[in-house]
């Protein structure tokens, strides 16, 4: 079963990092999260670690899972979303696979979110906005 995490990237003023792809096949320049697919027996978090700094140039070493499962995927892909705090904003080395990034509130953050034709950004969107009406 193929296996993708990715992360919700928070600095110290409560800003959240949005990627935005580099002109994707099926989701155009829509935007994005940091974060990918898992090579042989990784776990979850072992991805998300490898594949942010892959990304990005971040290195994290923990982040909070808050959905996991395949309730988002019409393809049978079991899928992760992880939270993270960084006390500093870090520097942010884009790979190939992104045109660039930003830095928003958490309102802008979901309302890109609720907008995106990726199901990662569903996602995002729905536990954030539960999250405000928690």
């Amino acid at each position: 079963m193929k296996k993708v995490a990715k992360l919700i990237m928070v600095d110290k003023d409560d800003q959240y990092l949005m990627l935005i792809r580099s002109n994707h096949p099926v989701f155009g320049s829509d935007p994005d999260l940091p974060g990918g697919t898992g090579e042989g027996e990784e776990s979850a978090l072992e991805t998300l670690i490898r594949e942010v700094e892959e990304e990005i140039g971040v290195t994290i070493s923990d982040a909070e899972e808050v959905y996991a499962g395949l309730g988002y995927s019409s393809h049978g892909t079991f899928k992760s979303l992880f939270i993270t705090q960084v006390e500093e904003r870090p520097e942010i080395r884009l790979s190939w696979e992104h045109s660039g990034f930003e830095w928003i509130s958490r309102d802008a953050f979901i309302e890109k979110a609720k907008n995106a034709k990726d199901d990662y950004m569903r996602m995002a969107y729905d536990v954030l906005s539960s999250q405000n009406e928690a």
